[in-house]
């Protein structure tokens, strides 16, 4: 979680007349941001455990499985591009983060 978010639950928690129906939205959009950054993962093991069996047997550098298989999917048509990071994600309105969203 964003030092933002953390903000906001001990706000909560310093407010504790308040209602949490913000606590749970956060949390919930911050549970949708794991389980895709879990599902990019595993995607992304996959591509990875994919290209290992492309190199069984210790060759030259020029004929390595591994090697000419990341050489395509650099190539403009061999691949798509996936982010680091979810896009967007722990964003909160700006008024209730107060500042700048920082990850």
């Amino acid at each position: 979680m964003t030092l933002d978010e953390i903000r906001v639950l001990l706000r909560f928690k310093d407010e504790p007349q308040s209602e949490c129906g913000e606590v749970n939205a956060l949390l919930d959009e911050h549970i949708g941001h794991v389980a895709s950054r879990i599902r990019e993962l595993r995607q992304l093991e996959k591509q990875l455990k994919a290209l290992r069996e492309q190199c069984v047997d210790v060759l030259e550098a020029q004929h390595c499985g591994i090697l000419n298989g990341l050489t395509q999917l650099a190539l403009p048509t061999g691949g798509r591009t996936v982010s680091a990071h979810v896009r967007g994600s722990h964003s909160l309105r700006r008024s209730q983060r107060g500042s700048s969203n920082k990850e």
